[in-house]
């Protein structure tokens, strides 16, 4: 790869990696209210929710998290485009991007289901 090319990777891999980290700290957890939900404030609720309320702040949580892996997914999907452009030699990883893209797409199906089951218990 010639100076040109990796100062044109560089700068496409900080300007994605900026992106992501930027929509996933807007995005990731926020309930309705604005308050980003702690690890252990979901696991209270997973085990105390009663109210519709509740349930909404554990809807709201899975929607940022659903928000949050999809992001990831893009991520990973444009650095496989990156990769399969200026390829390592002896390693795929266009393939080990699309991959971790693919799970990202699967765990964010995972998390917008969750959010569907506490609106509905949420009664919306």
């Amino acid at each position: 790869m010639n100076s040109k090319s990796i100062r044109v990777a560089v700068l496409a891999f900080f300007f994605l990696s900026t992106s992501v980290l930027f929509a996933a700290a807007q995005d990731h957890g926020m309930n309705m209210k604005g308050h980003q939900l702690t690890k252990k404030e979901v696991k209270a609720l997973i085990v105390s929710a009663k109210t519709s309320e509740d349930y909404t702040k554990l809807a709201s949580f899975y929607k940022g998290e659903a928000r949050h892996q999809e992001a990831v997914a893009k991520y990973h999907d444009e650095m496989a485009e990156l990769y399969k452009t200026n390829p390592l030699p002896k390693h795929d990883m266009a393939k080990h991007c699309q991959f971790f893209a693919d799970s990202a797409r699967q765990a964010a199906e995972a998390a917008n289901s969750m959010a569907k089951e506490y609106e509905k218990l949420a009664g919306k």
